[in-house]
Parts: C-alpha cells; sequence; structure tokens
C-alpha cells in the first residue's frame, strides 16, 4: 500500500515518529563513541513503517523540514537521558539540503545549547545525500552559523550522488561519513579497499574526521582497524536500538578490538604528504619567477602545529618514554627549522648548492621521523598479535 503525504503529515500530528540510535564504536578506544539518531514511524504497537517507504513521499512533498523541526526536541530529550549514562557520548542527527534552508532548524539548534539542553561538541549534523547543497546566502549562512555554534558538519554518503569533492571543497564539513556500499564490498573487490582507505587518507590530510557505515562482519570490522578512520557503525556492532535498549547497550560497556596504529600511519602519512607539498610548492614558485599567482602563505608551521605535530603533542604522548617515540622530536624540529630556512632564502639571491644542501638535510630528517614512526608501528603490531588481537 502506497503511503501518502496526508498519512505522514497524521502520523507527525500524532507524535508517531520517534528516534532509534545505532551506536558507533571508537577505533582508537573500543568503546561506544556516540549514537547515530535514525527516525521511525512507530505506526501502532507492533507495526514500524521502514524508512524507504516514508522518506522518499516526505521528500517529494517539501515535508522533510517539518519533521526534522518536530523531531529535534525529542532527540534532546533522548540525549538528556543519554547523557546521564554516558556524559562523553555523541549524537549525529541526520538532515537535508532542505533544512539547511529554513532557519527554524538553526534556532532549535541554538536554544537547546543555549540553555544546555544539549552540549554543541556532542551533535553531530550529518547531511544526507537527497539533492545538491545550494550554495545559496540562506545555505550557506546556515552552515556557518552551525560552526559557530561549534557543532560538527558531516558529509554522509561519501562517495556517491551529490557527496562530491566539489561539495568537500566549498562547504565548512568536518567529517566525512564513508557510504557503505564501497564497504559491503571491501573483502570482496580490492578497488572498493583501496576507495575506503584512499577516502580515509585523503580526509586526514584535510584534517576531516572519518566515519565507516555498513560494517556487518568482524573481517570488515578487523580491516579497517589499522586504516586510520575515527569511528564505525554498522549491524556487526549493533542495529539501531530504541532508546531504552540503547541506554541498556551503554551500561553494558561493551568493547572492540582498538588500536592505535590507525592514527600512528595517518601522522606518518600526513608528514610525508606535507613534506612533498612544499617542496613542489617551493619548485614551482622558483622555476616560476617568484609568481605572485603562487601563495607559499600558510604551507610552513610550527612543528606542533603540522599533523604530525598534532598527534605528537596529541594521541601520541600515550607513547612517552617509548625510545621511538622519544626519538622524533630533535629531527621534526629540524625539518621544521630547515623549512623556514627554505622559504627565507627562496626570496633571495641564493645558489643551487645552498638549496640541494637544505634539501638533503630535510630527506636525512624525514627519513630518521620515518625510521623512528615504522620501528613504533611494526612493534605496536605485534603487541596487538601477542594479546590475541586481529584474529
Amino acid at each position: 500500500m502506497q503511503i501518502t503525504a496526508g498519512e505522514i503529515r497524521q502520523a507527525l500530528n500524532r507524535g508517531e515518529f520517534r528516534f532509534f540510535y545505532q551506536p558507533k564504536a571508537s577505533f582508537l578506544t573500543g568503546q561506544v563513541s556516540g549514537a547515530e539518531a535514525l527516525i521511525r514511524w512507530q505506526r501502532d504497537e507492533k507495526t514500524i513503517v521502514a524508512p524507504d517507504a516514508f522518506i522518499p513521499i516526505a521528500h517529494a512533498h517539501g515535508l522533510v523540514p517539518e519533521i526534522t523541526q518536530s523531531m529535534f526536541p525529542r532527540l534532546v530529550e533522548d540525549f538528556q537521558r543519554i547523557r546521564n549514562v554516558n556524559e562523553e557520548t555523541t549524537v549525529a542527527l541526520n538532515i537535508t539540503a532542505q533544512d539547511l534552508d529554513t532557519p527554524r532548524l538553526l534556532a532549535l539548534v541554538h536554544a537547546a545549547v543555549a540553555c544546555g539542553s544539549i552540549s554543541s561538541r556532542q551533535l553531530e549534523i550529518e547531511i544526507t545525500e537527497t539533492g545538491p547543497i545550494s550554495g545559496s546566502d540562506i545555505t550557506s549562512g546556515s552552515l556557518q552559523e552551525l560552526i559557530r555554534e561549534g557543532v560538527q558538519l558531516s558529509m554522509d554518503d561519501y562517495g556517491t550522488g551529490y557527496s562530491s569533492l566539489d561539495s568537500l571543497n566549498r562547504f565548512p564539513f568536518g567529517a566525512i561519513k564513508m557510504d557503505q556500499s564501497f564497504v559491503l564490498r571491501m573483502l570482496s573487490s580490492p578497488k572498493s579497499t583501496t576507495l575506503v582507505k584512499a577516502s580515509v587518507a585523503m580526509a586526514q590530510m584535510l584534517g576531516l574526521k572519518t566515519v565507516i557505515e555498513g560494517i556487518e562482519t568482524e573481517g570488515v570490522y578487523n580491516t579497517l582497524l589499522h586504516c586510520g578512520c575515527h569511528e564505525g557503525q554498522g549491524y556487526w556492532i549493533s542495529p539501531p536500538l530504541a532508546p531504552d535498549d540503547y541506554l541498556d547497550f551503554l551500561l553494558a560497556d561493551h568493547r572492540w578490538p582498538a588500536s592505535p596504529v590507525g592514527m600512528l600511519r595517518m601522522a606518518q602519512l600526513s608528514h610525508n604528504w606535507q613534506k612533498t607539498l612544499l617542496v613542489d610548492t617551493v619548485f614551482a614558485y622558483i622555476k616560476s619567477a617568484r609568481s605572485s599567482e603562487l601563495n607559499l602563505k600558510g604551507l610552513h608551521t610550527s612543528h606542533a602545529e603540522c599533523s604530525l605535530g598534532r598527534w605528537h603533542c596529541g594521541l601520541g604522548r600515550s607513547f612517552a618514554g617509548d625510545p621511538d617515540y622519544e626519538a622524533l622530536d630533535i629531527p621534526h624540529r629540524a625539518m621544521h627549522d630547515i623549512c623556514e630556512e627554505i622559504f627565507s632564502v627562496v626570496n633571495s639571491q641564493f645558489s643551487f648548492a645552498q638549496l640541494q644542501r637544505m634539501l638533503d638535510d630535510l630527506t636525512d630528517h624525514s627519513n630518521q621521523v620515518t625510521a623512528s614512526l615504522q620501528r613504533l608501528e611494526a612493534r605496536l603490531l605485534m603487541e596487538e598479535l601477542s594479546m590475541g588481537r586481529g584474529h
């Protein structure tokens, strides 16, 4: 039987819509890190209408903003109960491009954050692929307002349809969510595995968080464990749960395999990529006779501000005392000093011999950093195997 727009409106007026919560697991800690709020239509005590049966109708009749705005207070109410069980967990709400063109949702988010009903750092907004983001003044203003509130924006269904590199470049996303169609094929398709891992690496180099959905088996989870993504969700972790069941799930304190190797690899990848990008840009600048169209601004940062530095001063501090971790500091600082020297001479008179010397020194220090990171990675992998992980 075809569902009508009128039936959806009636269900909304009767309060028949509710949220189910699908838990996300952190690959770094192995614990629940949050959940995605998924809307469900509870027609009666025993009947739940599948989203695929009513969401397309709602989109076609422009009802999505009305549903989102009506349901946001329910999300806040549920989250207050969730927060009493786990103070650090996050919740992700799906919205569409249509929602961004209506100011009412922004007002609801602002009011909830202002009164402390929900923390902006614990609220994530996932923009689903129902149409292209318009880029209008209203839409751009909505996105910027959410960012100013401290809410993280995530591009849902990354890799398909409107979830494109162009949108990633134009709009202030802080995370990407890899579409499950790629993840479901990972064990049977080397190409899908490469696309997932390359997307994770690209996100890391752009400073974006990555979430992987569609984890249906232990094999897929273990394949993703070391690739550097932050969180995962899927039926192997848990199906979507009614609010009371999700609270019980949190209280049960479930654990999954965890590893620091992925984040270490991403730090190493970013280190090599940034070095190569810097050298290539400097050479293009020199070969173009120091053309003003080539901007060197922002390429060089302090040793604590680059990707490797942020890892070294952040997550990497858990390895303090490890000889290879401690050995990173001196050559890494030296690399930044050399980069500063290179930047100071390219706009003055210099000899090729002088530039060659600086590049040789940069390579020597970079190799020392890479060697330390690789030794640390190999040791961590062997420690995981010896503890029975990875099986």
